[in-house]
């Protein structure tokens, strides 16, 4: 545990913990970063790690525990009080003023800390060259490419001349290229400024050498703490990242060869998606055939909830192909790609939390209004789901998670897909509800069902899906049968970017 007592040339948070209406998003967390120091933040989607950065900067009361800045208690402070006390932080999104140019933006922190605007400048230009990038000084912010933008964010915190510089996902959307230039620069920060480094990302190989130290967070706990060696070593995090292994759980076995081969409900061809000047997917390819559980696999940030945007109609691809019983998918606009047969349950469940349950059913069924199987189809899914038929009158909002992306489940099948799409099912559910989720998933496939599915969750996908692909940073790294892939030596180094047996690749 940490010592809450003042600890002057570090931050501390002790015995941090977080309350949403009952969500427990943070319990008991302690972290420690001292000045000169990289430490690395890490852990699977909705651990905590952006509700834990926003308590250390001041954005997130604590509902227990609290914060230290350098020896200083920070009880009551505002987001602008952190920052005059040496506390610089940016953000996932670079969030420039477009218009303004770079070295205005940069400028800004300096005339805010009191500095007049002849010292504010000359401060963001000695950072603006010491980033390597003085020469787009005069250019308005919205003309940097992605990779520009991530520096301009960099320069704008460090014109707080921080003691403490939080970094929420800086090699997110970067090439291998720049995600290496921007380790250097990193490192060349630490050197020059001697302020300490909290890195959130989930770029595993700018963690695992870049960082002194990782802390790795699970379901609001801290489950690790220690050297990159350690961490890549600890089975506790392999199996937060891609959930338990071992044999329990429902598995599809010898399924593959029932689904209709060679009938590609849905065939993905070198789809390539950008959001500006970020590359989201590049040159992703995979088939779905009719009756298959396929699994797309991969850590948060590759890809995964852009690829079924762009399915779903939501996302315009740059370039590449979907084509869907065996037409080209144009641009028809999300509502008809439904009616056609495809429905996705989204990440986070997206429940209408002030209709009641049977109301969130009836939204589902919009598209099938005046189908003569909608009755039935309604009955079906209330025999499936048969907790919601308890809880019809009630409000959706009052369910617990698992039943919520029952109901979510249950929404989609209302519209009678041929394809159901799921992106993390088992996100922030408990493990025997993991469980449930699945069975249920896996009853629906044999049935008929085509199942597409995007999860974190590793080992559980590959349990119950025939085949899966490994996606990462927009590619797909590996694929195969999950029979196969559950025992591949070059799964970790495809999901993690390292084999988890064998430390950092280096190449």
């Amino acid at each position: 545990m940490v010592d809450a007592a003042a600890q002057p040339g570090s931050l501390v948070a002790f015995g941090v913990g977080v309350h949403f209406e009952g969500l427990r998003a943070l319990e008991a967390v302690d972290l420690r970063l001292a000045r000169g120091e990289i430490l690395g933040l890490i852990g699977p989607n909705g651990a905590g790690k952006t509700t834990l950065v926003n308590v250390l900067s001041g954005y997130q009361r604590p509902s227990e525990g609290g914060v230290r800045l350098d020896g200083l208690g920070t009880a009551g402070w505002q987001p602008h009080h952190f920052a005059r006390n040496g506390l610089g932080r940016t953000f996932q999104a670079a969030r420039l003023f477009p218009e303004m140019t770079v070295l205005e933006n940069v400028e800004m922190p300096g005339v805010g800390l009191g500095l007049s605007r002849r010292q504010a400048r000359a401060r963001a230009e000695a950072l603006l060259s010491d980033l390597g990038i003085i020469h787009r000084a005069t250019v308005p912010a919205q003309a940097l490419t992605y990779g520009e933008e991530r520096l301009v964010g960099l320069a704008r915190a460090l014109a707080l001349t921080p003691k403490f510089l939080l970094l929420d996902e800086p090699a997110a959307g970067l090439s291998p290229h720049e995600a290496r230039e921007l380790m250097q620069r990193i490192a060349a920060v630490r050197e020059r400024f001697g302020c300490g480094v909290l890195l959130i990302e989930h770029n595993m190989q700018v963690i695992m050498r870049l960082c002194d130290r990782v802390q790795v967070l699970a379901r609001g706990k801290t489950i690790a703490v220690g050297t990159p060696t350690d961490v890549q070593a600890s089975t506790e995090v392999r199996q937060a990242y891609l959930g338990a292994s071992g044999d329990a759980g429902i598995a599809i076995a010898g399924k593959a060869a029932a689904a209709q081969a060679g009938q590609a409900l849905l065939a993905i061809e070198n789809l390539v998606v950008d959001y500006g000047s970020a590359r989201a997917l590049a040159g992703v390819s995979l088939s779905v055939c009719k009756g298959e559980f396929v699994a797309v696999i991969g850590p948060n940030g590759a890809g995964k909830s852009t690829l079924l945007a762009t399915i779903t109609g939501l996302v315009k691809p740059k370039s590449g192909t979907i084509q869907y019983e065996g037409r080209r998918l144009g641009a028809e606009p999300p509502a008809r790609r439904v009616r056609d047969g495809i429905a996705l349950v989204p990440e986070g469940r997206r429940i209408l939390s002030n209709l009641t349950v049977e109301e969130n059913l009836r939204v589902g069924e919009t598209v099938r209004r005046g189908d003569p199987e909608a009755a039935r189809r309604f009955e079906h899914v209330l025999a499936t789901f048969p907790v919601l038929r308890s809880r019809l009158k009630g409000y959706a909002g009052r369910l617990s998670g698992g039943e919520q992306q029952q109901l979510a489940i249950a929404r989609a099948l209302l519209s009678g897909p041929k394809l159901l799409l799921l992106d993390e099912p088992s996100l922030g559910l408990a493990p025997l509800m993991i469980e449930q989720v699945y069975e249920t998933l896996v009853k629906l496939n044999e049935d008929g069902l085509t199942i597409l599915l995007m999860e974190q969750n590793a080992n559980r996908a590959l349990l119950a899906g025939d085949r899966a692909y490994v996606l990462r940073h927009g590619v797909v790294e590996l694929e195969g049968p999950t029979a196969t892939l559950r025992t591949d030596p070059a799964f970790d180094q495809a999901y993690f970017g390292f084999d988890a047996r064998e430390g950092i690749a280096t190449h």
